[in-house]
């Protein structure tokens, strides 16, 4: 990663790691009981995926780009699902429902959404640059 699109890319990585750690610190201090157990499950793939997208990320690993599109927008619309609309399941957790320090779970959630969509727009620009198949693997010709 050299070029604009890379270091935005990485910006976005560090910025979607911000996000993601507040986050984290949000749920840890509302209690392990704040959510529905789905959520809890949910919550914790995402995180699993999270921690990956960004491993790749910020050690500019050839395929990120491409996991920061595929995991970016739909990990943004997750939690956008789960803390911005009504409760409409058991992996509802509405922001305005908090009962303390509801502030500090809008920015959390806030910052959280915007990375994810910074990696998947940032991730775009770098594929639409490079190709679809400058991710591709060249098999090597056996000896």
């Amino acid at each position: 990663m050299t070029g604009a699109k890379d270091q935005r890319l990485l910006a976005a990585g560090w910025l979607f790691a911000l996000g993601s750690a507040v986050h984290i610190v949000d749920h840890l201090r509302r209690g392990q009981g704040s959510v529905t157990d789905e959520l809890q499950w949910v919550g914790t793939l995402a995180l699993v995926l999270q921690a990956v997208v960004v491993t790749l990320l910020l050690t500019r690993h050839r395929l990120a780009p491409l996991l920061a599109v595929a995991a970016g927008f739909p990990l943004a619309l997750g939690f956008f699902a789960a803390h911005w609309l009504p409760e409409w399941s058991a992996l509802s957790d509405p922001a305005w429902q908090i009962d303390s320090w509801r502030w500090f779970s809008y920015v959390a959630s806030t910052t959280e959404i915007v990375g994810a969509l910074a990696i998947a727009v940032a991730g775009l620009g770098v594929v639409r640059d490079r190709g679809l198949a400058s991710f591709a693997v060249t098999p090597q010709p056996s000896a």
